[in-house]
């Protein structure tokens, strides 16, 4: 078996190794948008097998043309990453586009400029990592942990950088396998990045190593896989989720995009909201409590301010039940109005219990950053509204002294990780209310909903998910769907709150854990000498 590996690297690394210039670069983008195959919805993540390991060979045929010239090294592992990443954002974020179709009167002329300049903005960051990367380079199996150290890094600067954009971080293939999905428990998403890179770039360590290195290679590898095989089937079966006295009832009122924000429209969609709960509540047990979730920005006015629209919320309500109800909430105050992104929590008698603003507002949907050049050149905020929104205070857990708290997560806010709350601060569910009708059926929201069902794993609270044009759903901390409203679909799901686990190693120390797993790999690397610059073995 040794040997085999060894001979298909040689074999399979040749063509690879020898491209150069514009050939290479194509090949690099062929090889980037074939690894979003991995990603929601497709999943099908073995492709990842062969695009990691020719992207890293790529690599090495650009470390072998330059060899003792750092700076054409750099512009070479640079150039190639750039190209690999443009291809994987463009594949992958092509569905973009469809929200500039929402009024494409006004906002069609930007798609060229969103769906290229947007996936060459995002490559820049793993690019640079990459070509830094270039300095520490080899030609043994440690180049592998270098590669998986350095875009797993890339993700998390992504993540963080110019207000964060996460969105299909490579843990994220994961979510195609309910297995391996359970380490973001102990890793998070991006530890779990580092795990898959190093599991699907594996292959690239069998090239020209020796028959004991070549062993000592597949070993290494089996012992990667048995772990993560071990812990994920461990955590699935093991820990079990019961269900709470709770009842949960999601609803989806599937209202078009370009529909929801039309006059005409206005009054007729409390109503429809109205009647879908209605008959939501009716399918559950009145001796029971209940909370019913409704999306995100569900009225195109202020909720508070609408005459008789809280007290036709409390009737529906009846028997002690509670709503969780996105809306955008207005603040009147001496130095101008003030909006926000928020999420009510409305009790049976029409009362706001508590209100829960945005964080982690959208450039360019919910604030338009650099707003006097843009606007200049035409650019202006997809989201209608009287002003930019304002960004709340900070993340935290809605009370109402049943003894219950939630944690509202508002559109992309799911797709962080720093919502995570202390422990002592930990809610009984995530609510995530979101609107995902700018993106039709394409590939958006399938993304958007894997993201938010790995925060339910990661931190052991399930998810409870409405989205105006779907996906809505119940998440387990397992990860497993309970129920679910596919996309482009009017209705409802009922069922209990399941429990919440006992907090896992990542709710406890968060991103900490993907930081020490790189110390780690550094001091290996360190002292096997896999860090000393341009080393050949």
């Amino acid at each position: 078996m040794v040997v085999a590996a060894r001979a298909l690297a040689d074999k399979w690394a040749q063509p690879f190794l020898l491209y150069t210039g514009a050939r290479r670069w194509a090949l690099c983008f062929l090889l980037g948008a074939l690894s979003a195959l991995a990603f929601p919805p497709v999943g099908f993540f073995p492709v990842l097998w062969l695009t990691l390991p020719s992207f890293l060979w790529v690599l090495d045929g650009a470390f072998a043309g330059t060899a003792h010239q750092r700076r054409a090294r750099f512009k070479g592992f640079f150039s190639s990453a750039w190209w690999f990443h443009f291809g994987f954002f463009a594949a992958s974020l092509w569905w973009i586009a469809e929200a500039f179709l929402v009024e494409a009167d006004v906002y069609a002329w930007m798609i060229p400029f969103a769906v290229t300049l947007m996936p060459a903005g995002l490559a820049l960051i793993p690019a640079l990592v990459v070509a830094l990367a270039s300095l520490f380079w080899s030609t043994g199996a440690r180049r592998v942990l270098v590669f998986a150290v350095a875009l797993s890094c890339a993700d998390w600067l992504r993540g963080h950088l110019f207000t964060g954009f996460p969105w299909n971080a490579w843990g994220y293939v994961a979510d195609a396998n309910s297995i391996f999905l359970q380490l973001s428990a102990y890793l998070g998403v991006y530890g779990l990045s580092l795990y898959v890179l190093l599991v699907f770039a594996a292959p690239a360590a069998f090239l020209r190593q020796s028959g004991r290195r070549a062993g000592l290679v597949l070993a290494s590898y089996a012992l990667l896989l048995a772990v993560g095989l071990g812990a994920g089937a461990y955590r699935y079966t093991a820990l079990t989720v019961s269900p709470t006295p709770w009842q949960v009832t999601v609803i989806q009122p599937n209202i078009p995009q370009a529909e929801k924000w039309q006059p005409k429209n206005r009054d007729l969609l409390l109503p429809h909201y109205l009647e879908l709960t209605s008959k939501a509540l009716a399918k559950l047990d009145p001796a029971k409590p209940a909370v019913v979730v409704w999306p995100e920005s569900a009225f195109p006015y202020l909720l508070t301010e609408e005459p008789g629209a809280l007290p036709l919320i409390g009737n529906v309500l009846r028997g002690g039940n509670i709503l969780l109800t996105g809306g955008i909430r207005g603040e009147r105050r001496s130095d101008g109005d003030f909006f926000y992104n928020s999420v009510y929590a409305i009790n049976d008698r029409g009362e706001v219990l508590d209100v829960y603003d945005k964080v982690h507002l959208v450039p360019f949907g919910e604030y338009l950053p650099f707003r006097n050049l843009l606007q200049s050149l035409g650019v202006e905020r997809l989201v209608p509204a009287p002003s930019d929104f304002t960004a709340g205070y900070r993340y935290r857990a809605l009370n109402w002294g049943d003894g219950l708290s939630v944690q509202p997560l508002i559109c992309y806010e799911a797709i962080f990780t720093d919502t995570r709350l202390p422990l002592s601060e930990r809610p009984d569910f995530i609510a995530n209310v979101t609107n995902d009708a700018w993106f039709g059926e394409t590939f958006g929201p399938y993304q958007h909903f894997a993201q938010a069902r790995m925060r339910a794993v990661e931190q052991g609270i399930p998810v409870v998910r409405s989205a105006n044009t779907g996906i809505s759903a119940i998440i387990d901390p397992k990860g497993k769907v309970l129920a679910e409203i596919d996309v482009n679909e009017t209705g409802s799901i009922q069922g209990h709150l399941p429990n919440l686990l006992e907090p896992t190693p990542y709710s406890r120390l968060g991103n900490a854990i993907f930081g020490g797993l790189i110390l780690t790999i550094i001091c290996l690397l360190l002292v096997l000498g896999g860090l000393l610059p341009t080393r050949r073995d």
